[in-house]
């Protein structure tokens, strides 16, 4: 893991139809990184809600990731397009209340599903973070 992003809180919100053995792979990451990684199946990315986002958020995640179908390939027609703009419309709240709307991603799976659901969040661990330690963390009662 970069060392970036080494101490960062992570929620993952993840549409299931991307990775059909999302159970046993994501399994093994929470293993390795003890809490410092959430994963949370969705049954398509379209049933996210800023509600869901805000809360990871102030729970504590420094980083909140929501991973779609890639476009075009969503089991439900247009899923990963309300993901897009509920993710959209939840950095601009976070915005107005000081937080950094790089905080929330939202990140489309290659196609060429199944996708490993472990491998795509070892992935984004090792990319460069832009954002450091939420001032929420800690804060929250």
């Amino acid at each position: 893991m970069d060392q970036k992003n080494a101490g960062l809180n992570i929620s993952i919100f993840f549409c299931q139809q991307i990775d059909p053995n999302q159970d046993v792979n994501r399994r093994a990451l929470e293993r390795e990184l003890g809490n410092r990684i959430r994963f949370f199946p969705l049954p398509c990315s379209g049933r996210i809600d800023s509600l869901h986002l805000m809360r990871a958020l102030e729970s504590g995640a420094d980083k909140v990731y929501v991973i779609t179908c890639p476009e075009g390939a969503c089991h439900y027609r247009e899923g990963n397009m309300r993901a897009r703009k509920r993710v959209a419309y939840t950095q601009g709240l976070i915005e107005e209340i000081g937080l950094e709307g790089e905080r929330l991603e939202l990140i489309m799976a290659p196609a060429g599903l199944p996708v490993n659901i472990d491998e795509l969040a070892r992935d984004l661990l090792s990319s460069e973070a832009t954002t450091g330690p939420s001032p929420v963390r800690g804060k929250t009662a």
